[in-house]
């Protein structure tokens, strides 16, 4: 294999594995868009993988620098040897910056999401709150993903999700959607599991 072809191999595996460590918090992004909604359960594996993948990703990375930047070989001619656009150490950044935009995504995967807030209608004496304990929410984008899910619902008035707690509270008018419904819409529709229900919520 010509020395090309394998800058070449080492930088799409570099972007690959970016791409992957990030699975978990990309898919719900493009659930919101109606285009990956069942896909979620496929790739909630990958988050306890990631701190490997993006240590991997880093080791390629620092290969590809090191093929990039050292000294090259001349010809008969005295002349260094020409390398092709892909080979450039232009594109090596241009590739590093994408790895590093997509390793990091779950950090400001919030900003792509809106917090929808609706206003509060129907009876006050029929409105209740109650607290979802969910399993497999591993970033702030799966936050998004299970806001968005349950604010489709009718009867929902408000949501607040939170991955480090692994929580969800809901406010919810009773009359118009179930509890059981509610948690029926996070499993289906995130792919996540809802493991408990605390309706002693004030």
């Amino acid at each position: 294999m010509s020395k090309a072809k394998k800058n070449n191999r080492l930088l799409g595996s570099g972007i690959l594995l970016s791409l992957t460590s990030s699975l978990c918090c990309l898919v719900p992004i493009l659930a919101l868009f109606g285009t990956a909604g069942s896909a979620m359960s496929m790739f909630s594996w990958i988050a306890p993988l990631r701190p490997y993948l993006l240590a991997a990703t880093a080791i390629v990375l620092v290969v590809a620098f090191y093929r990039a930047y050292r000294p090259t070989k001349k010809d008969d001619c005295g002349c260094a040897e020409k390398k092709s656009g892909m080979q450039s150490k232009t594109f090596l950044w241009v590739i590093t910056v994408i790895s590093i935009g997509l390793s990091t995504f779950p950090y400001y995967a919030a900003y792509f999401q809106k917090d929808e807030l609706k206003q509060m209608t129907g009876n006050e004496q029929y409105l209740n709150q109650t607290i979802f304990q969910i399993k497999g929410m591993s970033c702030a984008a799966c936050e998004g993903h299970v806001n968005h899910a349950l604010q489709q619902r009718k009867g929902v008035q408000h949501v607040t999700t939170s991955f480090e707690k692994g929580e969800s509270i809901v406010k919810f008018d009773s009359t118009k959607v179930s509890l059981q419904q509610l948690a029926a819409t996070i499993e289906k529709e995130t792919g996540y599991k809802v493991i408990n229900v605390n309706t002693n919520v004030k």
